[in-house]
């Protein structure tokens, strides 16, 4: 590889502020509750598995006290859950008609055509930006994310196929690692599942474990 593609593809360095507009979410005076009648829906906490994953089904309906427009999510916009011990993102790959994000979440919408949203998400959960993540938190009980400090967050940005392998890789590691899991709870189910047979059988009658 000549020296000058290799200058070309090097990653560089880009504050956040300059690759995403950082929306704050929804900020409801009170507890959200839910309207079944209400005029859109609203992406919460419980929205979202162990994995950072977003489920829509279960999203419930609500009428803001305000104008909602600037809380909007759209397809390819980045959620970033700024409070609380475990500050992830998730992007968002669906198109969500009239939903906001709630008011503990950031949202991350793409200027730059140099990034794509999944990687974005990917580097945000990564430990060089979750470190900075933990530096710049402030509060005990329940941390929370300076929105100005989370814009000075440094992302290295390759080019747009690396960043395409990236996030292809680490889909297929979510993916093994869910499968793993699985393996693991049907092995663990056959084993109790075994040992109390075991333990059922009649009194006198010699263990099928037994020399």
């Amino acid at each position: 590889m000549r020296r000058k593609d290799y200058i070309k593809r090097r990653p560089v360095k880009i504050v956040l502020r300059q690759l995403a507009q950082v929306q704050i979410g929804y900020q409801a005076r009170r507890r959200i509750e839910p309207d079944p009648r209400g005029v859109c829906r609203v992406i919460q906490i419980k929205d979202l598995n162990d994995q950072g994953e977003l489920h829509t089904e279960g999203l419930c309906r609500i009428t803001p006290e305000s104008n909602y427009g600037r809380y909007q999510v759209h397809l390819g916009d980045v959620l970033f859950l700024s409070r609380g011990n475990r500050n992830f993102a998730t992007p968002l790959n669906v198109i969500l008609a009239n939903t906001i994000a709630a008011g503990y979440f950031f949202i991350l919408k793409l200027d730059s055509p140099t990034v794509l949203p999944d990687y974005l998400a990917w580097y945000i959960n990564s430990a060089p930006a979750q470190q900075f993540i933990k530096n710049v938190a402030r509060g005990t009980h329940m941390p929370i994310v300076p929105k100005s400090a989370f814009e000075d967050l440094e992302v290295d940005v390759p080019d747009i196929r690396t960043q395409e392998v990236i996030v292809e890789l680490d889909r297929l590691s979510k993916r093994e690692r869910s499968l793993l899991q699985k393996l693991e709870q049907r092995r663990n189910e056959l084993i109790r599942a075994c040992c109390l047979q075991a333990a059922k059988q009649k009194r006198g009658r010699r263990s099928p474990w037994s020399r």
